[in-house]
């Protein structure tokens, strides 16, 4: 495989990026292509760009109306369902969860969001799986990974694959900039649900330089746009919204966006986790925190 050597004959030359380089728009299609292609040109050029921090939107993933159909799947199955907690155990259901900014605190990286949590042991009721891990795979063997690895597992295989729909709600929802894990999955992988000054205003997605300034990579992203890149670049989301107040009943109240990553489920003890750095350096920017 010749994405996985690439990978790790550049994590064995240096320790993985934690800063953002440059932002690149590419089609998806294309790019696709040219991973499945696996030409030595290419997997050389594009392992190498990204283990030096640059990050790539692909454009048109998604149809946009498959991401509209998908928020208002995940609205109408569970609102009238009560907001709940499970971890990653074995068997572990469907369900939701509306995580307020004192729930927010208990988490590797504090947040404020309503995430809606999907597992392929569940028989998938909403029928968003097939969509989802067609793009999944491309980027699976981009990092290295045989395309279908983590499918089948369920927790006590260890690594599984977990479906996020995840709805940053107004002045509040936000997540702090973090560092992902990455052992199990080399690149961070967000589809891209709302659009700025279209659906929110104000904050959404970013990334640190390596001056620890903010670059916001929301002007790049369109509905139905894929973000990639290293798990260990410190990233986050500013809150939307900021002078309107939350409603957390309002399918159309901030931002929305999907996460598709491999994790180590709670069956493994002293799991690999990411970690939020907002205590660990410098960062002047209010914007990127909600008010107090």
């Amino acid at each position: 495989m010749k994405f996985k050597e690439n990978w790790k004959n550049l994590e064995n030359i240096k320790n993985p990026p934690t800063r953002a380089n440059k932002i690149f728009t590419e089609d998806f299609n294309k790019f696709k292509n040219e991973i499945i292609e696996e030409k030595e040109v290419f997997v050389k050029k594009i392992t190498k760009s990204l283990y030096d921090g640059d990050i790539y939107i692909l454009k048109n993933a998604f149809s946009e109306n498959f991401f509209n159909d998908l928020k208002t799947k995940c609205y109408n199955n569970f609102k009238d369902v009560p907001s709940s907690f499970h971890k990653m155990k074995q068997d572990c259901p469907d369900f939701h969860r509306q995580i307020d900014l004192d729930a927010g605190k208990k988490y590797s990286f504090k947040v404020c969001k309503h995430s809606f949590f999907f597992y392929h042991w569940n028989n998938d009721p909403l029928n968003i799986f097939p969509e989802i891990y067609e793009k999944w795979r491309v980027i699976k063997k981009l990092m290295g990974l045989d395309m279908f690895a983590y499918e089948k597992n369920k927790p006590l295989d260890g690594v599984i694959d977990r479906i996020q729909v995840v709805r940053y709600p107004s002045k509040f929802g936000h997540l702090e900039p973090h560092s992902d894990p990455y052992r199990y999955q080399r690149l961070f992988l967000s589809g891209y649900m709302s659009k700025k000054n279209n659906d929110y205003n104000d904050g959404g997605f970013y990334v640190l330089n390596k001056d620890n300034k903010v670059i916001d990579a929301e002007k790049f992203i369109d509905v139905g746009d894929i973000g990639i890149g290293y798990a260990t670049i410190i990233h986050g989301v500013a809150p939307v919204n900021i002078k309107k107040n939350p409603d957390w009943n309002d399918i159309n109240d901030g931002r929305w966006f999907l996460s598709m990553y491999s994790n180590e489920s709670d069956e493994v003890k002293n799991r690999h986790t990411g970690y939020g750095v907002s205590d660990k350096i410098k960062i002047n920017d209010k914007s990127l925190f909600p008010p107090e």
